[in-house]
């Protein structure tokens, strides 16, 4: 959901109890696209976020800190120097507009009394944060510079007057009453005949985006794509009554503010300061404070980006191994191929030696019985510079070298795809990892396998996470590990001999043990186990998936293998079909 205006104007109502008259303490720049003002009133101290990043322009109070910069910003140590000390007066809103104004009261470098004006222009890539003089409206600095190149129109320029930025010529729900909107959606019944309901509520009146616009017309009934041409009078008045009504609850300040959760990743993908009537599917969770709801979701929004910025960063270095190893694979293949038949110079080696009594120098090839197949005669080329017994040498040095070549080229092999086989089991523990902590620990495993490079942060903080944990629907605890790591620990050291392991066949995925305790399992447990190894495993959207599962005691983790990697034997396999229902039956 888009910081739309009703939002603004929501969050504003609660920060005038906060933040009016309060001293700036401190201010903070810890992206180049963001603020954070330090309040403090009394005895007590909050934070005002202020971003303008286009994706995610916001204004709210945080309770989540950021690193700052060892160096500060220019635009920060101007606001330190004219902000910091000042008392906030007022901060107001322009109608339903994404514009804020915040007047401070402050003294100048001659510690005369100075009014100024810190204005938030939230307006997605053109957004910006000003700071003017209030007594002649002229810029001081300004976050991001707007110069005649960029702009004709509207520059943002230390010394330049500052004028509003162009907006839509929208009306302000506030300011009308339920008959000034019915004469507004009959207007654009007539006027714009191929216009959706949820577009004329988006064009006509200010606060909305294109989600509430949707929501307006879903709670009068009628579908948010109807062109608006095709509207009955009923329909204009059952519309008119929503929005009235919605206007009712903004000025009564009837807010009740939402945070939806995305029931099977349990991360919140929406809010507002109203329920959403087209988020039915989704798990919703109210909260008392609009700012609240507004920094849990983008603090969680923020975190999710970082975790798969990381993710990516750590899959992309692993490719580049596993390209290299798969290039290797594809030379040492090729160098096999060539021992293929190695064979045939021991034999020919054999024969000749077999036969030299009636061999002479000078011979390119003979042809000779084949004493290993009766009735059948073999043609050797021979080098006839040199005599057959040296012939029959050399063949048999031939054998030898490639035999040799042969041997440690298979143990290359193997060795790589084991090493392709634990960086794939990898890549499926990267792409299930949840938290910054999940993958933190992954690339503790990394750096300590040699593929990261050790960072400092790393090195001073060992993150241990726990693995997930269910129960089977007749109370045996089911075990599934996250990563290597977890994998290793819960196989080799948790569990007991008569515990039960379970891993997909031939497939990347989580190590599962069912904890027997001495009881002897039942079917159900096994299939409910097997259908949690399948689903936390590569092959989670497919079906009729094969997964083997044997007792832990038959588990072994040969020498010096790779973190996750392990053999087993009496195992028996089940095939099922993943389903991530199993998740919400058997979670604790």
């Amino acid at each position: 959901m888009p910081f739309d205006g009703i939002t603004m104007h929501a969050a504003l109502c609660e920060q005038r109890e906060v933040i009016l008259d309060s001293k700036i303490i401190k201010i903070n720049q810890p992206k180049h696209d963001e603020l954070v003002l330090g309040l403090r009133r009394l005895s007590s101290e909050v934070m005002l976020l202020i971003s303008i990043n286009p994706e995610d322009c916001r204004l709210h109070l945080t309770n989540y800190t950021q690193k700052n910069p060892p160096n500060p910003p220019n635009f920060c140590m101007v606001l330190r120097k004219y902000l910091v000390g000042g008392i906030i007066s007022d901060i107001s809103q322009k109608d339903m507009e994404r514009i804020v104004e915040i007047v401070v009261q402050s003294r100048d470098e001659f510690m005369q009394p100075i009014e100024l004006k810190l204005i938030i222009e939230i307006m997605g890539k053109h957004s910006n944060v000003i700071l003017v003089n209030s007594k002649d409206n002229k810029i001081i600095d300004s976050i991001k510079k707007v110069a005649s190149d960029k702009s004709r129109y509207r520059q943002i320029l230390p010394g330049k007057t500052y004028d509003l930025p162009p907006v839509d010529q929208k009306i302000c729900l506030l300011h009308v009453n339920q008959n000034d909107i019915m004469s507004i959606m009959v207007s654009a019944k007539t006027a714009q005949q191929n216009k959706t309901l949820s577009k004329c509520i988006l064009d006509h009146f200010m606060g909305f985006c294109g989600t509430t616009a949707k929501e307006m017309a879903t709670r009068a009934g009628i579908d948010p794509k109807r062109p608006v041409s095709t509207l009955s009078n009923q329909e204009i008045t059952a519309i008119s009554s929503v929005l009235n009504d919605f206007k009712k609850n903004i000025e009564n300040r009837q807010f009740c503010p939402i945070l939806y959760i995305d029931t099977d990743t349990g991360f919140p993908t929406d809010f507002w300061v109203f329920p959403l009537q087209s988020k039915t599917h989704y798990k919703a969770i109210k909260k008392t404070q609009i700012n609240q709801v507004v920094d849990e979701f983008f603090a969680a929004k923020n975190k999710w980006k970082k975790l798969n910025s990381d993710r990516n960063n750590v899959i992309n270095q692993l490719k580049k191994h596993l390209k290299k190893l798969n290039q290797n694979l594809t030379f040492l293949n090729s160098k096999l191929e060539k021992t293929r038949d190695i064979n045939k110079f021991k034999l020919w080696g054999e024969i000749l030696s077999a036969n030299l009594y009636q061999l002479q120098q000078g011979l390119k090839e003979v042809t000779l019985p084949n004493f290993y197949k009766d009735g059948e005669d073999i043609t050797i080329p021979l080098n006839n510079k040199i005599s057959p017994a040296h012939n029959a040498q050399n063949y048999f040095k031939k054998y030898k070298k490639l035999q040799s070549t042969k041997n440690t080229v298979e143990k290359r092999i193997e060795k790589i795809l084991l090493e392709i086989e634990y960086l794939e089991n990898t890549f499926f523990n990267l792409e299930n990892a949840e938290t910054l902590e999940d993958l933190l620990e992954i690339k503790q495993e990394l750096e300590a396998q040699g593929y990261l490079k050790s960072t400092h942060k790393n090195k001073k903080v060992k993150v241990v996470s726990n693995p997930y944990k269910f129960k089977s629907s007749d109370g045996f605890a089911i075990y599934v590990g996250k990563n290597n790591r977890q994998n290793d620990m819960l196989t080799l050291k948790k569990a007991t001999p008569n515990d039960i392991w379970f891993h997909t066949k031939n497939i990347p995925g989580s190590h599962v043990i069912l904890e027997c305790g001495g009881q002897k399992v039942s079917e159900k447990a096994l299939m409910e186990a097997a259908t949690l190894a399948a689903y936390f495993s590569k092959a989670r959207q497919g079906s009729n998936v094969p997964v083997d599962y044997t007792k832990v005691k038959h588990v072994k983790k040969p020498s010096g293998s790779k973190p996750g990697y392990v053999i087993y034997d009496h195992q028996k396999t089940l095939y099922v079909n993943p389903d991530n229902k199993i998740l919400k039956e058997l979670c604790l």
